[in-house]
C-alpha cells in the first residue's frame, strides 16, 4: 500500500495530465461533449443501449477478449465534467457451471487488453485484497485506473481525476467546518 500512496504522490507532484479513458472518452469532458460522443458511436454501430438503459454498451469481439464480451460504462460528473468512469465487463456466455467465462478468468483477460490499451506511463501494480483477491491499479499524472473482480461474473475498472478527487475532498471539507 505504501508503494501506492508514493506511486500516486510522484505522479501528481509531477503536473502531468492524462485524460484519455477509451474510445475518444476523457476525463474533463463535459457531459454534452459526451452525450454527443456517444450519440455519433451508438450511429456508426459501435455503442449502443447499456445495461436497463443507464450506461452504455460496447461488445468486444474475440480480437479484443479470449472470448465474446461486454463492456457497460458510465461516467460521474463534477461541475458537469467527467471526473469518474466506471467499467463492467462480462462475458457473453457466463453461466454458474461454466467457470471458465466467470471473472477470474475474465480479470487475466482484461488485465491483458489493459495493458494494450495504456502501453505508455507507469505499469500496473497489484495491490491484495482480501475480500475481491487481486486489484490492479495504474497511475499517470492524474488518472488512476483500477481494476479487479467485481463478483464471480464481472470484472469492473474504475477511472478517477485524483486532481479533481483532491478538490472535492477540500470542498466537502470545508462545507463540513462551515456547518458544524
Amino acid at each position: 500500500m505504501e508503494s501506492y500512496r508514493s506511486l500516486v504522490k510522484k505522479e501528481l507532484n509531477s503536473n502531468k495530465k492524462v485524460s484519455d479513458i477509451f474510445f475518444g472518452i476523457s476525463l474533463g469532458m463535459t457531459g454534452k461533449e459526451f452525450y454527443a460522443h456517444c450519440w455519433e458511436m451508438n450511429k456508426k454501430g459501435i455503442f449502443t443501449d447499456g445495461s436497463n438503459n443507464a450506461a452504455v454498451l460496447y461488445r468486444l469481439d474475440n480480437k479484443e477478449l479470449q472470448h465474446p464480451a461486454q463492456m457497460n460504462f458510465y461516467p460521474e460528473f463534477h461541475n458537469g465534467k467527467i471526473h469518474k468512469m466506471w467499467a463492467r465487463f462480462q462475458y457473453m456466455g457466463w453461466m454458474p457451471w461454466n467457470k471458465k467465462l466467470g471473472s477470474d478468468s475474465l480479470l487475466t483477460d482484461v488485465l491483458r487488453l489493459y495493458k494494450k490499451w495504456y502501453k505508455e506511463g507507469n505499469s500496473f501494480i497489484t495491490i491484495p485484497d482480501e475480500k475481491k483477491g487481486n486489484i490492479y491499479v495504474k497511475v499517470d499524472g492524474n488518472r488512476r485506473i483500477i481494476i479487479g473482480r467485481y463478483d464471480d461474473v464481472e470484472v469492473k475498472a474504475d477511472y478517477t481525476d485524483l486532481l479533481v478527487e483532491q478538490q472535492m475532498k477540500k470542498e466537502n471539507s470545508i462545507k463540513q467546518n462551515k456547518n458544524p
